[in-house]
């Protein structure tokens, strides 16, 4: 029977049959694990437990896809090896070489594509590692306790992966066969049809078609269809947008923001305020990690994770419906500072384009209205190339872990937010007593809400929450609580601007019905002021990050020419909000979310109704305009980084 299985079919096939499969039963394998990981509670839900069959169904014809593309190269040359028998030592070598690649690259691909769905409601994408070029992130991984199982199973995993690929290939190959010229053709024939069958589908050369994925109105279900290791190489294509034309989509913004003025740049225009303000008020910026509106009492959160921001939020002014431009901490930096979007799957500030322009924003601006400007993170400031972009880019000092002693370092991420607070305090206190009395406009990113969500071991603050998750928001309350007490004991208090919003929001899939969860998006944004505002404000108007400069500098009330793309949310109204979620696209308005995806798939949705129900085909027009809004804005800021047409204008 053995005999008749190897006459039947060559070495060579043999070999990467079973690679083909091990292949296979990695990808269903993660995508179960995945599941469980995720969503378990979907195996005791009918309708969903028959559509998690659907979407095994469709995912192992996107992993047939995937092995097969991924075995092409050692199939062109073990089918030419063998109908032209030759001694190919090298070849083989660089074959089984491949096929442990191959694999190995899988088996990592799919291990760490399970947490980062959890945290990113994305399978993995490029976007993984865009803190090139910094080892911030290797030094977390390397130092949290956590993950040191997970790193031995991937040494035992490298290390018996080669060892399987050895054994494989000796094992078919031993006791070879002879065949005939024909049998040979014959052979490579019916293997090629195969092949073919597993690229193609039979038909035309394609990739998996990700449109198929979307299958039901579960986001979640649609996205377990998807293979990460397509998803990861399919990422370094560009965001396909259907982008309009250069002039028209100039046109459209400069509708949209109601520009007349006339500058080498589309979209500057200048604000005359009459400068009829004597006195220039300090600004703060609070960059809250992770601070989704969903985690806060605004939003009905029965948890009370954050009783004091909640109370100051309705004590100040309150932006409810406010969104941030990307789920990504470098996003939400950028365009809080800078007043532009962001592209999907970018890093704004260390993408190869970007990071070489110079741009207009809050810190430019204020430092050229003769302000002091800081920047303070509690890690290392070379982290996500802040310290280059931002002191290229208005700020004077950029204050990071090596300002604090070793004994305030509370993780792999630097400081905790208590500490961050301290130290801007005092600087702040300092620079309000200085001789030269500029006013100050300082920008905080807290982190102790980041993973992995842990206290410093030397405070004081005593948790209500035994989750760990939690027990960080409250700690952030705690801080911020904290930081305001103490700003508020001090003489430049009621000449302060402060703004708290939050860098992006959190991934809570499950409190949605589609697969762009705005949790993740929708953020705070609270403007407290008592030098400017006597009364508690809540607005319900959109608004974007970008928004925050123009916002700001309608309340500082000085003339200055405004080069970015936001909208003074107290004198303008913008008619849609705009964020990425890396290879999705959303633009809100006040009862309709439009989403575009990298594979192409639109849809509008009534996420007022809590529906997940694509009504794209009920309202064209209004998609359309949602479309043309988005890619028109997007277009407009790539130009303008392309034509070096960002810089602070006169």
């Amino acid at each position: 029977m053995r005999s008749t299985y190897r006459s039947l079919i060559p070495a060579h096939l043999r070999f990467l049959v079973t690679v083909h499969v091990i292949l296979l039963a990695i990808f269903s394998a993660f995508r179960y694990i995945t599941l469980v990981y995720n969503r378990p509670s979907y195996f005791f839900q009918a309708d969903r437990s028959l559509r998690i069959w659907d979407a095994f169904k469709i995912g192992f014809g996107f992993d047939v896809t995937v092995a097969s593309y991924a075995l092409l190269v050692p199939y062109l040359l073990l089918t030419v090896a063998f109908i032209y028998p030759m001694l190919q030592q090298r070849l083989y070598r660089f074959v089984r070489n491949w096929c442990t690649a191959v694999v190995l690259i899988s088996l990592i691909i799919c291990a760490t594509d399970v947490p980062y769905f959890n945290f990113f409601n994305s399978r993995l994408t490029a976007s993984a590692i865009n803190w090139k070029n910094n080892v911030q992130v290797v030094k977390y991984l390397s130092t949290e306790f956590k993950y040191y199982p997970f790193v031995f199973m991937a040494l035992v995993c490298i290390w018996s992966t080669g060892r399987l690929m050895r054994a494989l290939w000796k094992r078919n190959w031993s006791g070879g066969m002879e065949y005939t010229s024909g049998s040979r053709w014959l052979a490579t024939s019916l293997a090629s049809l195969l092949l073919l069958i597993g690229l193609w589908g039979g038909a035309t050369p394609q990739v998996p078609n990700m449109k198929k994925a979307t299958f039901s109105n579960d986001g979640f279900i649609n996205q377990l269809t998807l293979n990460p290791v397509h998803t990861w190489f399919d990422s370094y294509w560009e965001f396909d947008l259907q982008f309009l034309g250069r002039d028209t989509a100039i046109q459209q913004v400069r509708e949209s923001l109601k520009i007349t003025d006339q500058y080498p740049s589309p979209v500057a225009r200048k604000h005359d305020w009459g400068n009829k303000k004597s006195n220039k008020p300090n600004v703060v910026l609070v960059l809250l990690e992770s601070m989704s509106w969903d985690r806060t009492g605004l939003s009905g959160n029965p948890a009370n994770l954050t009783p004091y921001f909640d109370s100051l939020a309705r004590n100040s002014v309150l932006f409810n419906n406010f969104y941030s431009n990307g789920i990504h901490t470098n996003a939400g930096i950028y365009s809080s500072l800078y007043s532009l979007p962001i592209r999907m799957m970018e890093h704004p500030m260390n993408n190869g384009r970007s990071e070489f322009a110079n741009f207009s924003g809050l810190p430019v601006t204020l430092q050229n209205l003769g302000y002091s400007t800081t920047f303070f993170c509690t890690h290392p400031k070379t982290f996500d190339n802040l310290d280059i972009f931002l002191e290229k880019n208005g700020f004077q000092y950029v204050s990071d872990q090596s300002d604090y002693p070793k004994a305030k370092i509370a993780n792999s991420w630097g400081v905790g937010d208590e500490s961050l607070y301290e130290l801007a305090l005092h600087r702040m206190d300092s620079l309000a007593e200085a001789p030269d009395h500029k006013p100050f406009f300082t920008t905080l990113l807290s982190i102790t809400t980041h993973p992995p969500f842990s206290l410093p071991a030397f405070t004081a603050f005593k948790p209500e929450s035994i989750d760990p998750i939690e027990q960080t928001y409250q700690y952030a309350d705690w801080s911020i609580r904290n930081f305001m007490t103490m700003a508020a004991s001090k003489p430049w208090y009621n000449n302060t601007i402060f703004a708290f919003v939050g860098d992006h929001g959190v991934n809570l899939q499950a409190n949605y019905k589609f697969d762009v969860p705005l949790s993740y998006n929708h953020v705070p944004l609270v403007i407290h002021a008592p030098g400017i505002f006597l009364k508690p404000q809540q607005r319900d108007q959109l608004g974007n990050q970008t928004d925050i400069f123009p916002t700001i500098m309608g309340l500082i009330g000085r003339d200055y020419v405004q080069n970015t793309l936001g909208y003074d949310l107290f004198r303008e109204k913008r008619p849609y909000s705009m964020f990425s979620q890396d290879h999705k696209l959303g633009v809100i308005d006040q009862q309709f979310l439009y989403i575009a995806r990298k594979s192409g798939l639109e849809s509008l949705v009534d996420y007022r109704s809590g529906s997940g129900e694509d009504i794209s085909h009920l309202y064209p027009d209004r998609m359309k305009k949602m479309r043309n809004f988005a890619c028109s804005q997007l277009q407009v800021a790539q130009y303008m980084i392309d034509k070096k047409l960002t810089d602070p204008v006169d």
